[in-house]
């Protein structure tokens, strides 16, 4: 089973276990990683005349391939095999610069060596298969299992969880020249097989060197290891002049060239530390991982898997990278090259018809009130089923080999759909659609309890790379997308969401809220099977599942914040008839949420749960009241843990960036530049109020990093946030609760 893949010295290594559950590595020195150049073809013949770029080629050839993803026709191109595919940019770099603006068009330039061998050869990360080594080359030569596959077994791995703790004083930032106190190495699977190494600094060193060696674990993990741990341990082993090697291949750990990178997406700014990379091992750090936390590594090993990725790369991979790396290897297969730059640019069209057609997906208002026996149904991955059955991609919207289409989009004229060929979306989005509906009908089936949970971590996985799908047909760095596509898809979805609120109404039914792909539903007198026809015809006419989530005893629809006269489309809360708490867009929801509050809050709506109608909900005020009294007791004297009341906040600029300078959020991110710890972009400030209403002072908060036994929180301004939270729930049944002076 496949498990690690890297470069090195310019070959492409694995690291394979095999049945017996030894590790073995072996080399394929006859690949090559390759680009693509497509210009005239005298231009192409002087790319190769270059002795500069000839030089770091080893092989050329003139192939016919699909140079653009709406090509019907192939053209000729030059095929680059490079000696190694750490030239792939420089090479890139220089043959662009050789001519005007897009004279030469480069392809496969920022693939992954690693994701193109997965590509050209169908495999992927632990693949259940069989390979012959023979002269330094691999033959793939008997493939026991495909990524459709929902049962695949899988190797015991040996996991392990590694913590540094550096010798640092209480309330103190851990800094690079700190020295190492001890490390624990932890069995991933039972907690309770910890080692402990202590002594000397040196030893501690040379000891973890030896422990890594003899326990040979196959996966490290770690909650800081990209942006702390192991940039840490390289410096400290640097200090005293100990080789540290982790990984497989010998090969000392070294510290990266950069703090990290902050990028924007989907409105919010992000960071990304710099990776550490171990050879034939893989280093897992949790803080860095979407995937993992979402899914844990049953989800990861899903992912990996579909989408052709090296594990490594797929835990830290966003989920949009996930995707594109799903359709690169669509595309591969099919002859179509991937452009180094995003090259289609969006259809041209008029004011008018951008006025009608960039209008994003459907939103009813909500009827902002408490109600009761109101039924909820939400579409089942409507926007990747829309692309799936609708055949939505960049290349299939406003095709260029279908313009008398019958196969039009609502609303807007101009707008039709191939009717030659599937989309490379569509082609990708089949699998993950088909592969969670089987992992939900096995979770639900099931009667083991661990298989269950493996189930349900799959599912999860394909769920986040589905949400995500519809998003990247409109990212400008998308390398298949298109906003036209993107248009399109929105289209449809008011359609079906206006069809079905309408087959609604015919019902009966009143519509109290819809948002893009849920409907939330009320009528009186109803017959039992009110809800079953009503679902069954929505499916019948809209030719989409649905999915009848359950009917709640009662509902929340609240208002803005800023505007009590404003309804919110994505904050609301209540409980359905089986007792399950539902919210969206409250506190107890939000990552940014002290604990305190959150578990505050949970409670109250754990209590509110127990009501079966709003009356009832009512009579539990006293008890409510008496939880909140005792809850502001606690604040008041003191007694809340200090590590329950941190806030967070991801920051959208650097430190010095910021022109609002009275700020608790500045006074925490001065105090920690000032230790030593300047945070970039992206990142999550984490700190606790301690002086809120003392004006001019940089005393206000302080980061949760600085911390000590002697720091106390402000407990009139957390007695006010949590009055804040609690009528968040309470106040739209009549109870406002307040903090007496």
């Amino acid at each position: 089973m496949v498990i690690d893949p890297y470069v090195l010295n310019g070959n492409m290594i694995f690291w394979i276990k095999e049945d017996n559950s030894t590790t073995i590595r072996v080399e394929d020195k006859s690949w090559n990683h390759k680009i693509y150049v497509a210009s005239d073809k005298s231009l192409l013949k002087s790319v190769i005349e270059t002795d500069e770029i000839f030089s770091m080629v080893k092989e050329y050839h003139f192939l016919s391939k699909y140079e653009l993803i709406t090509d019907m026709k192939r053209s000729q191109v030059l095929e680059l095999e490079l000696k190694d595919s750490s030239y792939s940019l420089k090479i890139a770099e220089k043959i662009e610069k050789m001519g005007r603006f897009g004279q030469f068009r480069l392809y496969n330039v920022d693939i992954l060596p690693e994701q193109s061998y997965f590509y050209e050869h169908n495999i992927f990360p632990l693949m259940k298969c069989k390979v012959h080594v023979s002269n330094s080359k691999l033959n793939w030569i008997r493939k026991e299992d495909n990524v459709w596959s929902t049962e695949y077994e899988l190797p015991l791995f040996n996991n392990i969880h590694l913590k540094v703790y550096p010798k640092i004083k209480e309330g103190k930032i851990p800094r690079f020249t700190d020295s190492i106190a001890s490390v624990a190495i932890q069995n991933y699977d039972r907690i309770e097989d910890t080692i402990y190494i202590q002594g000397s600094e040196i030893d501690i060193l040379y000891q973890l060197v030896k422990e890594i060696e003899k326990i040979n674990p196959d996966f490290i993990l770690t909650e800081d290891g990209d942006s702390f741990t192991f940039p840490y341990l390289t410096h400290r082993s640097e200090s005293n002049k100990v080789d540290l090697i982790l990984d497989r291949e010998s090969i000392p750990l070294c510290r990266p060239k950069k703090d990290g990178i902050s990028y924007f997406s989907y409105g919010k700014i992000h960071f990304k530390p710099l990776t550490a990379k171990l050879f034939g091992r893989i280093h897992i750090d949790t803080d860095n991982s979407f995937v993992l936390n979402e899914s844990g590594l049953q989800g990861l090993y899903e992912l990996a898997r579909i989408c052709r990725l090296p594990l490594h790369t797929a835990s830290r991979a966003s989920i949009g990278k996930c995707m594109s790396s799903l359709q690169f290897y669509n595309a591969m297969i099919n002859d179509i090259l991937i452009p180094w730059k995003p090259t289609l640019a969006e259809h041209p069209k008029s004011l008018g018809d951008l006025l009608i057609a960039d209008r994003g997906g459907l939103i009813f208002e909500p009827v902002m009130g408490v109600y009761e026996k109101v039924a909820e149904l939400d579409f089942v991955s409507l926007y990747p089923n829309i692309m799936f059955k609708k055949n939505i991609s960049a290349e299939t919207v406003i095709c260029n080999c279908c313009p008398h289409s019958k196969l039009r989009v609502p609303e807007l004229l101009n707008y039709y759909r191939c009717e030659k060929r599937r989309g490379i979306v569509p082609i990708s989005l089949e699998i993950l659609l088909k592969k969670r509906a089987i992992y939900k009908d096995k979770r639900n089936s099931t009667t083991d309890p661990k298989l269950k949970k493996i189930y349900d971590a799959r599912q999860t996985a394909l769920k986040w790379v589905l949400v995500t799908s519809f998003g990247y047909l409109g990212f400008n760095n998308a390398k298949f997308g298109r906003i036209d596509a993107h248009i399109a898809v929105c289209a449809f979805d008011r359609q079906i969401l206006l069809q079905t609120a309408r087959i609604a109404e015919s019902h009966g039914f009143k519509i109290l809220h819809a948002i893009v792909d849920s409907i939330w539903i009320q009528k009186k007198d109803l017959t039992n099977n009110d809800y079953s026809d009503l679902k069954t015809e929505i499916e019948n006419k809209t030719g989409f599942p649905i999915s009848f989530e359950g009917v709640y005893k009662w509902i929340v629809f609240v208002p803005s914040k800023n505007n009590a006269m404003l309804p919110v489309s994505n904050r609301y809360f209540g409980v359905f008839e089986d007792g399950t708490v539902k919210m969206r867009g409250i506190e107890a929801r939000r990552h940014d949420t002290a604990e305190f509050f959150s578990n505050v809050q949970q409670g109250i709506l754990d209590i509110m749960s127990e009501a079966n109608s709003i009356k009832e909900v009512k009579d539990l005020v006293p008890k409510i009241r008496n939880i909140f009294q005792m809850h502001l007791e606690l604040l008041k004297y003191k007694k809340v843990p200090i590590n329950d009341l941190v806030l967070t906040k991801r920051i959208s600029k650097n430190v010095d960036e910021y022109e609002n300078r009275n700020t608790v959020e500045l006074d925490a991110l001065l105090q920690l530049k000032n230790a030593g710890k300047s945070l970039k972009a992206g990142q999550i400030l984490k700190y606790v109020i301690t002086d809120y209403y003392r004006k001019n002072s940089r005393k206000r908060s302080v980061p949760f990093e600085l911390v000590n036994s002697k720091t106390v929180y402000d407990a009139k301004r957390y007695s006010e946030l949590l009055a804040e939270t609690c009528n968040s729930v309470t106040e739209p049944f009549g109870l406002k609760l307040k903090v007496k002076e």
